[in-house]
């Protein structure tokens, strides 16, 4: 476990990765990721073909201040959002929670999974690990067009190459995007980001897997 990672994350992280799996199956998983121009570093990724899936985890030590930025930052990324948080966040519904609970305003805009599961008056679900709100929701189709700052600049120079694109060595992050979203279909633009992260080398993620054509 790294250094600056604490035992209560780690725990929770230790089932985000295995609900991620279920979630996109064949998926390679990455933590702690960052891009050259996305201001905002994401806990777990899985990247599955066409898929990304990200995770905002909050432990029982942490706080919820910059939660509503993560997941705004998240959403402009990938396709589905959510936030792993420690079950002390949640507000009980109705006395004693006889109603449930509710998830905190701060996630909005992710589904919210909470962890551990303990047993709660008149939720049917008690005995789940999780505890899954807003699970129905559903995640986008299509990658946002900022899902492209993902990327470093050498990847997207080398996207940009793949499809005759001339004079790449000088093209900034901005121009090899503007370049990719010209010439290629949403499906593909989508394929080839998650071809190109499952293929990156990184400090902490599963094995780099092979890119299906």
């Amino acid at each position: 476990m790294p250094a600056y990672r604490s035992s209560a994350e780690a725990e929770i992280r230790v089932a985000v990765v295995e609900r991620l799996r279920e979630i996109v199956p064949g998926c390679r998983i990455i933590h702690e990721i960052n891009a050259e121009s996305f201001g905002n570093r994401i806990d777990v990724l899985a990247v599955g073909i066409h898929h990304i899936a990200a995770v905002e985890i909050k432990s029982a030590k942490d706080k919820l201040d910059r939660l509503p930025a993560q997941i705004k930052a998240m959403r402009s990324v990938t396709n589905s959002v959510f936030a792993a948080l420690h079950e002390k966040f949640l507000t009980p519904v109705g006395i004693d929670g006889q109603y449930g609970v509710s998830p905190p305003d701060e996630s909005r805009g992710a589904i919210v999974w909470a962890y551990p599961r303990m047993a709660r008056k008149g939720h049917v679900e008690c005995q789940a690990e999780w505890l899954e709100r807003d699970r129905w929701a559903k995640s986008k189709r299509s990658l946002l067009p900022d899902a492209l700052r993902l990327l470093w600049r050498a990847e997207l120079q080398e996207i940009a190459s793949c499809l005759g694109v001339k004079g790449i060595a000088r093209m900034t992050v901005e121009e090899a995007a503007d370049h990719i979203r010209w010439h290629m279909t949403g499906q593909q633009i989508a394929h080839a980001i998650c071809a190109t992260l499952r293929r990156r080398d990184c400090i902490e993620a599963d094995p780099v897997m092979a890119v299906a054509a």
